[in-house]
């Protein structure tokens, strides 16, 4: 099984073996070199095992096709993050939630 990627820096397309990645978390570019941030290569090929194991429970009683386009993500994943965040892995201020006694579009002292 393999993931079709696509490079944002240089726009060159790449597969990557979905078992390397589970065995050598690191997502890199073999055209630029660009490479995705240790903590998230490790963070989709946890995901990703988790998933299989999911799937491989399921297999006896049905046949699963599973197909995934970044940019047709569904809410809430569909939401752009920052460069920023997604490289420090922070949350961006659309992700925080708002305080206990803030309304949107209302004061404190309302």
């Amino acid at each position: 099984m393999t993931l079709d990627l696509t490079c944002q820096a240089c726009d060159a397309s790449f597969e990557l073996d979905l078992t390397e990645l589970v065995d050598d978390p690191r997502v890199q570019c073999p055209s630029c070199d660009a490479r995705a941030p240790v903590t998230m290569a490790e963070g989709l090929s946890n995901a990703l095992d988790d998933l299989l194991g999911q799937v491989a429970r399921l297999r006896p009683k049905f046949q699963l096709v599973f197909e995934v386009e970044s940019d047709e993500l569904p809410p809430p994943y569909d939401r752009e993050r920052t460069r920023a965040a997604i490289d420090d892995d922070e949350p961006v201020e659309e992700d925080l939630e708002p305080e206990d006694d803030q309304e949107i579009g209302r004061d404190a002292d309302d």
